[in-house]
């Protein structure tokens, strides 16, 4: 029987990693990418769509779902990837592994769900360890980024250069600040989970069209979205992550910061609003591709007994033996049984 080909293409933010991915998908006959994001799953789903035909492709996401019944390539967020036996299998953002509310989800994924003729998992170097421990053949190709990232310090909202992207963490602090913007230059994209797929998939083209220059948005853009960003700014460096406010990594930063420069055209990255400057430190970390390798993954047993609530709960609650996989707890459909 012949082996599956399970491989990883690591590296920072624009790498090409994810059009690498999808290449090597329609050289099947068939397959999946799974996505952190739903306006990601979207946006690549539009691109295959308008090179193969609509016919051939599907959108699954927790929000929408177009299947064709001759689709051959899904295109989904990765809690809605199909349990069909595709011949290949991506998975972006494998780092997600590592978070605490989302993590067991896309561990679940690295651990059981591959294609039968080939698996490529995609996202930061911090994983290669783990990779390696769970797959000690995986082969990893590392990639570098296209172009360079460099801080740019402190601008005023009302002085933004254009083609910005400014990083907000509250519902009002994205509305506020994408008024004081639209008072100053007179139009703006919010882009933003809150708003429905329509909504947000033409505030999201009004900027890559170029109809306005600038756009706010939530931390999620660091996910991969590839919009046409020159520049990115935050307006503070902490978040509500559903159980306190804290602040953000430095891979976190740096990975939201890396959302600037697309393809062979440099990127910066710096303050605005009441956040006045980043550490030397830290500015370092993120012009230098610096990363903190990840030594634990979340984790939660996925083959379930439904004989009963009793045994249900149990099987949620089963251990590992595996040093490396930390056992999810208090996730939302748990604490609902």
């Amino acid at each position: 029987m012949k082996l599956q080909k399970i491989s990883a293409i690591l590296g920072p933010t624009n790498t090409g990693k994810t059009f690498s991915a999808i290449n090597k998908l329609l050289n099947y006959s068939n397959g999946v990418m799974g996505f952190p994001l739903r306006l990601l799953a979207r946006e690549n789903y539009e691109r295959v769509k308008q090179e193969i035909g609509s016919n051939k492709v599907a959108l699954v996401t927790g929000e929408e779902k177009i299947v064709p019944k001759s689709a051959k390539y899904f295109f989904c967020t990765v809690e809605s990837i199909p349990d069909y036996n595709f011949d290949f299998v991506g998975i972006d953002e494998i780092q997600l592994c590592a978070d605490y509310e989302r993590g067991h989800l896309f561990s679940e994924k690295l651990l059981n769900r591959k294609g039968s003729k080939e698996t490529i998992f995609l996202g930061s170097l911090s994983m290669e360890k783990i990779l390696k421990k769970i797959y000690p053949n995986i082969q990893i190709k590392k990639k570098k980024r296209l172009s360079k990232l460099s801080y740019c310090g402190y601008k005023n909202l009302t002085r933004l250069p254009n083609r910005s992207a400014i990083i907000a963490f509250s519902l009002i602090d994205v509305y506020e600040i994408a008024n004081k913007i639209k008072q100053a230059h007179g139009g703006v994209s919010v882009v933003m989970g809150a708003l429905s797929p329509d909504v947000r998939n033409a505030q999201v083209q009004l900027f890559d069209d170029g109809k306005v220059d600038y756009i706010v948005a939530t931390d999620a853009i660091g996910l991969g979205l590839n919009l046409n960003i020159k520049n990115i700014f935050f307006s503070r460096l902490k978040k509500f992550d559903g159980l306190r406010e804290r602040k953000l990594t430095n891979d976190e930063i740096s990975q939201i910061a890396g959302r600037a420069g697309r393809y062979l055209n440099d990127g910066f990255f710096g303050t605005t609003g009441t956040l006045k400057s980043l550490d030397d430190e830290l500015v370092k970390y993120v012009e230098n591709y610096q990363y903190t390798e990840i030594k634990n993954i979340y984790w939660r047993n996925s083959t379930i007994n439904f004989n009963s609530h009793r045994t249900l709960l149990n099987s949620l609650s089963l251990k590992t033996e595996k040093r490396y996989l930390i056992l999810k707890k208090n996730a939302a459909d748990h604490r609902y049984l």
